[in-house]
């Protein structure tokens, strides 16, 4: 609360009014029509908003009325985001405006700035991303429409500066409601022509016209090509969220279309340069090699004097080399002397080593083998007594017999296996008895009668 008491300066009061002015009114929306307009040479545009009985001056500066997509005109209705401030040098009260769109449009801009503002949070506008155009390009790609007048600008463009650059124009709408998808197809089909760059382009128009260009397929298909792309829409004040995708940002499709080209003229510059590197270059060689030729003919002598100092070297040389292999053969002799006795000796003290461990293993081997069967025989006949006290032959001597049935040759072991009357053969040690069952007796002496 202010009081009378207080004696403010003139400035001090204006800076209170518009700190209360600023944190009172930070974000209010107005409607209105503009009654003037001006567009200071720094780029900010300073206007009056009016109805039927009231108006306000505001501005709008350049970082912001870039975005709005067009450029208002005398009588326009518009809608403006501003909040409200005093010019304190003035004592004039204003609408500091931040977003400014034609009456009617809905909600556009605010898409826009949404859009925007998600997009760049994934980084899609940053500048580490972008891709540098080629040094030299010689073949374009270019998606716009066959009836832009945007190509007719291109196509001057590149015939008037870089007549060498080729080109393939891949037609799509640039404006309606199925432009966004056509735009996307289009920027595929481009991207995969193996160009060295590609230009995207159409002329200016208002936020509507331009809104295919704002649309996040459109903007996510600019920053997923692979080819280097220049997108240019519009005039210099018409911004779109394709710009801020693309590798680099074109004012108009003509400045698009100059970005992407050299000059023939520069190009044909830098033959000619390159050329006369070249021929300096192969002249200066050639120079050289003359030097080097003349010095090497000061150096040669005649061919007969050639071949007198060659034999007369190849004479000095035969007389050293003969002793040299007189001694070498004989210390190579003398060493192979040596090995042979060595091995010699070596071989014979080997043979009396083996000739006494075979001996000693043959003794011994005839030993072990002695014994062995000396107790294979002991075992044997032990084994062979035994099998034989416990032979069937040997119990039959002893006066036993067993019986069997004459047909089956099966023995009769049990009383229960016979009946009277039954035939059987008793095998006895010499010979065998045909019997027949006349009783049979179990061992309680009770005949058992079948």
């Amino acid at each position: 609360m202010i009081d009378n008491k207080t004696l403010f300066s003139v400035s001090q009061f204006t800076r209170l009014l518009n700190d209360t002015f600023r944190e009172q009114f930070r974000a209010v929306r107005l409607q209105g029509e503009l009654s003037s307009f001006t567009r200071a040479s720094s780029g900010h545009w300073y206007f009056t908003l009016k109805d039927e009985q009231a108006q306000l001056k505001a501005v709008m500066f350049r970082p912001r009325n870039v975005l709005t997509g067009f450029t208002p005109q005398l009588g326009d209705k518009v809608e403006v985001l501003a909040q409200l401030a005093l010019y304190e040098q003035r004592g004039e009260v204003q609408l500091v405006v931040d977003v400014l769109k034609k009456a009617g449009l809905g909600n556009l801009y605010e898409q826009f700035l949404q859009l925007k503002a998600k997009l760049a949070a994934e980084g899609l506008f940053d500048r580490e991303r972008k891709k540098a155009l080629p040094a030299q390009v010689f073949d374009v790609g270019i998606v716009t429409s066959l009836q832009a007048a945007a190509l007719a600008d291109v196509r001057q463009a590149l015939a008037r500066r870089s007549p060498h650059v080729r080109y393939t124009v891949y037609h799509t709408p640039v404006q309606g409601d199925a432009a966004a998808a056509q735009i996307v197809q289009a920027l595929q089909k481009a991207d995969a022509g193996a160009h060295a760059a590609l230009i995207l382009c159409r002329g200016g128009g208002s936020l509507e016209d331009l809104w295919s260009f704002n649309t996040e397929a459109v903007v996510r298909a600019v920053a997923a090509c692979r080819t280097p792309i220049v997108v240019g829409v519009g005039h210099e004040t018409d911004i779109t969220l394709a710009e801020f995708a693309a590798d680099i940002r074109a004012a108009t499709p003509t400045a698009a279309a100059e970005l992407v080209s050299r000059p023939t003229k520069d190009l044909l510059n830098d033959l000619d340069a390159l050329w006369a590197t070249l021929h300096g270059a192969v002249a200066r060689c050639l120079e050289q090699a003359t030097q080097r030729i003349d010095h090497a003919e000061l150096g040669l002598v005649t061919p007969s004097a050639h071949v007198d100092l060659l034999a007369t070297r190849l004479g000095a040389l035969q007389t050293r080399l003969r002793p040299l292999l007189d001694d070498t053969l004989k210390r190579h002799a003398a060493v192979i002397d040596r090995h042979a006795d060595l091995g010699q000796r070596l071989m014979r003290q080997g043979l009396r080593q083996v000739s006494d461990q075979l001996n000693r293993h043959g003794v011994a081997l005839t030993r072990a083998s002695s014994l062995c069967v000396t107790g294979l025989e002991t075992r044997l006949a032990q084994h062979s007594g035994l099998l034989e006290a416990v032979s069937p032959q040997r119990t039959l001597e002893r006066g036993y017999a067993y019986l069997e049935r004459p047909d089956q040759a099966q023995v009769v072991s049990s009383i229960r296996n016979v009946s009277r009357g039954d035939s059987l053969v008793a095998r006895l040690s010499d010979g065998r008895l045909d019997l027949s069952v006349q009783t049979v007796h179990p061992l309680n002496d009770t005949a058992i009668k079948p």
